[in-house]
């Protein structure tokens, strides 16, 4: 066995589901709508609704009423929800990896917001000579062979 097979990569493979009830998703859009001052952020929010709709997708209906009184309902795609939500996410520190397979679901109770991930890691080779080059050389005792554990919380050198 080479030193190339000894430190393969290690795989780590990160799944992440947030569940977002309905009053979220209108904050994230809301939030979302104001940076670019749509019509969200002009008018008041009177009803938000999912729609579920067989020949397209599924959508985010909501009614505004905008200034002059008059009522105006606008749809939300799930590529326009998923980018409140990040946007939502990111402006309230929530940490979401920038790389990964992202999906959407709207359901009765809300939205999942999925993230996929596989990330791999090379592990770091067995370190013997110090930034010189000579070979390390540890004190008595302190060799990494000598430390041995005698429970579940304690090591002794």
């Amino acid at each position: 066995m080479n030193d190339a097979d000894a430190r393969s990569a290690v795989t780590i493979k990160e799944s992440r589901r947030l569940q977002l009830p309905l009053d979220t998703v209108l904050e994230a859009l809301v939030h979302f709508d104001r940076r670019s001052n749509g019509p969200l952020s002009r008018g008041d929010v009177l009803q938000a609704d999912f729609v579920n709709d067989k020949s397209s997708n599924d959508t985010i209906e909501v009614a505004v009423r905008m200034p002059g009184n008059a009522i105006e309902w606008r749809r939300f795609d799930s590529v326009a929800i998923a980018a409140a939500i990040i946007s939502y996410c990111r402006a309230k520190r929530i940490p979401l990896p920038l790389s990964g397979e992202k999906s959407i679901e709207l359901t009765k109770e809300g939205v999942t917001f999925s993230i996929e991930n596989q990330v791999n890691i090379a592990q770091r080779p067995e370190v013997r000579a110090d930034i010189a080059g000579h070979p390390l050389r540890y004190a008595k005792g302190y060799e990494p062979h000598s430390i041995v554990p005698t429970g579940d919380e304690v090591a002794y050198v």
